[in-house]
C-alpha cells in the first residue's frame, strides 16, 4: 500500500535502519536477508531524496534527515500498535459509540432504562438515542438504520428474533377502592367491567391479551384506549373499569398509585420480549454487552 507514494510495507525497514544504523543489523532486526535491506534502503533514499545512512570510516551515520525522522517514526508506530491492539470493548474508557434502540414503551420502563444506567456507568462514553416503535421500525432494523429493536411476540418485525429477553404474563389493574374486591375478578366479571386498553401502533399491533380473548369467541368492553402503559393509571383510578397489563409495568403502576393487582382470569401463554438485530451487528460486543446488562 502506497500513501503519498510512500510504500508502507518499507515502514518497518525504516524503523530498524534509524535505530540500528547499520544494514546489517538492520536486517537481522526486521527478520529480512542483508540483500533484501538493503533494496529496502534504496527505495527509501529515492523516496525522500536523502541518503539516510552514509559511510564513516568502517561504519555508517544516519544523516541530519533521518535523525529528524527517529521521533516521528517511533510516535507513528506507537499509534501503530495501539490501532493493531484495538478490540471490540476492550477499553471501556476509550469507547465513544452512539447506541440507537427502537423499543416499545413497556420495555423501555421495565429493562432498558436500567441497562442503560448500568452501562453508562460501566462505558461513560457510550451514548444512547432511544426510539419509539412505529409502523417503520422494522424496515429500519431490516435496513441496519438501527442497533436494536426490542419488542414483544405481537410486533411484526419482519424477521426472526435474535435472542428473548423475558417472559412474563399477564395482570389485570384496577382501582383499590372502586375495582372488584381482590379474588373475585372472575371471567364474568371481567367481561362486564369497562376496560382500558393499550395500543401503541395503529392498524400494526394487536396484543396478546386480546387474542386470548378472540380465540374463546369473547371482545371486552373498551372504554378509553391508551397508546402507552404510564397513562393507564391516570384514566383508571377513580374508576371502576379494569386494565391488562403484562407484570413488571403493572407492578411499576402499583409502586405509585392507589391501585390493586388481579390474575388475568383466562389461561395464555407467556408474554415473550425479543431483541432484533442486523446481521451487521451478530459480532458487535458493544451490543453484546449492554444485552447481557437488561433483565
Amino acid at each position: 500500500m502506497r500513501l503519498s507514494g510512500f510504500n508502507l510495507n518499507q515502514l518497518i525497514g525504516l524503523e530498524a535502519l534509524l535505530a540500528e544504523g547499520n544494514v546489517t543489523r538492520a536486517a537481522k532486526r526486521a527478520h529480512l536477508s542483508q540483500s533484501a535491506m538493503s533494496a529496502v534502503l534504496s527505495q527509501l533514499r529515492l523516496h525522500f531524496d536523502d541518503a539516510l545512512l552514509v559511510r564513516s570510516g568502517r561504519g555508517m551515520v544516519l544523516t541530519p534527515f533521518a535523525r529528524s525522522l527517529i521521533a516521528p517514526m517511533n510516535e507513528l508506530l506507537s499509534q501503530a500498535q495501539s490501532f493493531a491492539a484495538l478490540r471490540p470493548y476492550a477499553d471501556s474508557e476509550t469507547i465513544d459509540r452512539e447506541v440507537t434502540i427502537v423499543a416499545s414503551e413497556f420495555v423501555l420502563q421495565t429493562c432498558v432504562g436500567p441497562g442503560i444506567i448500568a452501562s453508562t456507568r460501566e462505558v461513560p462514553g457510550l451514548r444512547f438515542d432511544l426510539l419509539p416503535l412505529s409502523e417503520d421500525s422494522g424496515k429500519l432494523l431490516r435496513n441496519g438504520e438501527v442497533d436494536l429493536l426490542l419488542a414483544g411476540q405481537s410486533l411484526d418485525v419482519g424477521m426472526p428474533p435474535k435472542a428473548e429477553l423475558f417472559s412474563e404474563g399477564f395482570v389485570c389493574l384496577s382501582c383499590a377502592e372502586r375495582g372488584p374486591p381482590q379474588g373475585q375478578l372472575t371471567r364474568q366479571a371481567f367481561l362486564e367491567r369497562r376496560h382500558v386498553v393499550v395500543k401503541y401502533i395503529q392498524h400494526q399491533m394487536t396484543h396478546d391479551d386480546e387474542e386470548v380473548l378472540r380465540r374463546e369467541g369473547l371482545i371486552r368492553k373498551r372504554q378509553i384506549t391508551v397508546w402507552s402503559y404510564s397513562l393507564v393509571p391516570y384514566v383508571l383510578c377513580g374508576t371502576e373499569m379494569i386494565a391488562t397489563l403484562p407484570e413488571r409495568a403493572a407492578h411499576q403502576i402499583s409502586r405509585r398509585w392507589p391501585v390493586q393487582i388481579h390474575p388475568f382470569p383466562f389461561g395464555h401463554d407467556p408474554v415473550r420480549v425479543f431483541a432484533y438485530w442486523h446481521a451487521s451487528r451478530d459480532t458487535d460486543a458493544v451490543i453484546e454487552r449492554f444485552l447481557a446488562r437488561l433483565s
